[in-house]
């Protein structure tokens, strides 16, 4: 049998003359007290599925087509490989579906500092909700959804941002830059507003298997959105499809470690080589790349233990076969 709970005497003293000023037994009174906690606890749980973050306000289905009439002409990021820090394509997606959200009933979009602050102000919502999309469906390492976004910092959502979305650099619209911009996604108009391109315009029309189709558990990018990207990488980024295509030989041949596949990168891209990379910037280099290839379907990791290894997929296979530098 259970021992009684003692309370300190001056806690049921308390008890009673307020039992009393409520014209209560002292039991009642408890059991009233009670009811009133277990009713907050309700109204919180409640709260917390109301405020549950989503994504459904940039569904297609949630966003108006006639607003997309208004473009502007774009430029793609021709000067080399991209940066290292751009490691997750799920990002464009979802700053092309944001932007459009913004778009007025004119088509007219926003000025950057409108959207940089609209992405700002979501960035934590979206986070905690593919946070709880990768523990509910078990993504692995290396394929999680929200490690595409930064934590709560202001330090790293600014990264985010400028390094992802956009960032004006001078006072002149072609100094702005960002992943969107270097994908040639959007551009800035003579007015000073962030439009889409063509391009920009296309990829947002296409269904998303995150936003869209909620399927959790297969890639990020849909296949219609991987050959769209590919095919603008291909066309018009030219250095950048040069370097996916050294590390796709590269893996096919049997330079699939990141160890092997660094030193073939050494050879090709290191100090001494007309990109002349230091032995710092490699390995974020072969990151970042392999990131994007994954997104695109080109690329798998496979994990034993401590090590990684990396293979070509069918798709892959197909490119090189079919393309020459």
């Amino acid at each position: 049998m259970e021992a009684a709970l003692s309370l300190p005497a001056t806690l049921v003293a308390k008890l009673i003359e307020d039992a009393e000023r409520h014209g209560m037994s002292v039991d009642e009174y408890c059991r009233a007290i009670l009811s009133e906690s277990r009713a907050g606890d309700r109204s919180s749980a409640q709260a917390a599925v109301v405020n549950e973050p989503s994504l459904d306000d940039l569904k297609l289905e949630q966003l108006s087509v006639e607003r997309l009439s208004l473009t502007a002409v774009g430029r793609t990021f021709e000067s080399g490989a991209l940066s290292g820090h751009i490691n997750r394509l799920l990002p464009l997606k979802i700053g092309c579906r944001v932007l459009w959200s913004l778009l007025s009933d004119e088509g007219v979009g926003p000025t950057i500092r409108e959207f940089r602050e609209e992405m700002w102000s979501r960035v934590g919502s979206l986070r905690d909700y593919l946070r709880m999309i990768d523990e509910d469906y078990a993504r692995p390492r290396g394929d999680r959804l929200h490690a595409s976004f930064p934590n709560s910092s202001d330090a790293a959502i600014k990264r985010f941002l400028n390094q992802y979305i956009i960032r004006k650099s001078g006072l002149n619209a072609e100094q702005s830059s960002g992943a969107m911009i270097d994908f040639g996604l959007i551009g800035i108009s003579d007015t000073g507003r962030v439009q889409f391109t063509e391009v920009g315009r296309n990829f947002s029309l296409l269904s998303n298997p995150v936003l869209d189709e909620e399927d959790h558990r297969g890639p990020s990018l849909s296949a219609d959105e991987q050959v769209l990207i590919l095919s603008q990488i291909r066309t018009e980024m030219m250095r950048e499809w040069k370097f996916m295509r050294h590390v796709l030989d590269g893996i096919h041949v049997g330079s699939n470690t990141p160890t092997s596949l660094l030193a073939r990168i050494n050879r090709r891209y290191g100090p001494g080589t007309k990109a002349d990379w230091s032995a710092s910037v490699m390995p974020h280099m072969r990151s970042g790349v392999l990131g994007r290839m994954q997104a695109l379907g080109l690329v798998k990791r496979t994990f034993i233990e401590n090590r990684v290894e990396y293979r070509v997929t069918p798709l892959a296979l197909v490119i090189l076969e079919a393309d020459v530098v």
